[in-house]
């Protein structure tokens, strides 16, 4: 049995996950580039009841800061299904904002192939799917264009930008988290038949409205909606309240009845 600093601790993956005895569905929610298992903090309490939250702290970012991130994507999910396995005994759904649209779109393909348990739905939010990937791999560039690119997003604050110590601790991680959200469709691009939610923001200058329609190519299920918000790229931390609502409403159509 790992022990609890092991990479492949359950405690370093969901590092704010709290337990519940009468657990109806568990909603894995999976960082933007450069984020971390923190953005989903404000979420635990909203959640409708019997709603497990757990969000997932990838490598190379707060107390795993020191660990090397992870910049394939198979290799990730390959290290994730471990992990994961033993909460898949309940229901579950998973939610991606960004990068982490493109993850939980691979972990549910990768379940598919495995004829394992399946999502009873998927949160993508503020990603283009990876069909039409016509997005710059920007993590190949030289660190001065790197990081023009970055400010381009608007999802670094401009302090750490101009920390060059700090930058330079960051850096590795921002390069792979790109390399996860560019990468190429993959081996495993079958179509699912899952329920899947899009949402995406009006003002999304990296993803644009008429892209979201086009998630509909993932799924056979019928279960197929797009909404969209106010704002940009980073909606996520504007429009929380509406996000938050559009979420639990997904998860109360999901989840399993009370018996």
């Amino acid at each position: 049995m790992p022990s609890p600093t092991a990479p492949s601790s359950p405690d370093r993956w969901f590092p704010t996950r709290k337990p519940l005895a009468d657990v109806r569905l568990r909603l894995f929610c999976f960082p933007f580039a450069g984020g971390s298992a923190a953005i989903y903090n404000a979420w635990g309490a909203s959640m409708p009841p019997g709603v497990e939250l757990c969000a997932v702290q990838l490598p190379g970012r707060e107390r795993r800061l020191m660990e090397k991130p992870i910049d394939n994507l198979p290799a990730l999910v390959d290290a994730l299904l471990p992990v994961l396995a033993p909460l898949l005994d309940r229901p579950f759904a998973f939610f991606g904002y960004s990068m982490g649209s493109r993850i939980s779109l691979e972990l549910t393909r990768r379940l598919h192939v495995r004829n394992g348990p399946m999502p009873r739905g998927l949160m993508v939010a503020a990603a283009g799917p990876p069909r039409e990937n016509d997005r710059e791999p920007i993590h190949h560039l030289p660190e001065a264009q790197f990081i023009d690119h970055l400010r381009k997003y608007d999802g670094t604050p401009e302090e750490i930008l101009q920390h060059k110590e700090l930058l330079e601790l960051l850096l590795p991680t921002l390069r792979a988290d790109f390399a996860l959200a560019w990468w190429e469709n993959g081996n495993h691009a079958v179509k699912l038949d899952v329920p899947i939610s899009v949402m995406g923001a009006v003002g999304d200058a990296h993803v644009p409205v008429s892209k979201l329609e086009t998630w509909r190519e993932e799924t056979s299920n019928a279960d197929f909606r797009v909404r969209t918000f106010p704002g940009g790229h980073f909606f996520i931390r504007q429009q929380q309240a509406p996000l938050l609502a559009a979420v639990n409403e997904d998860l109360a159509r999901w989840m399993a009845p009370v018996p």
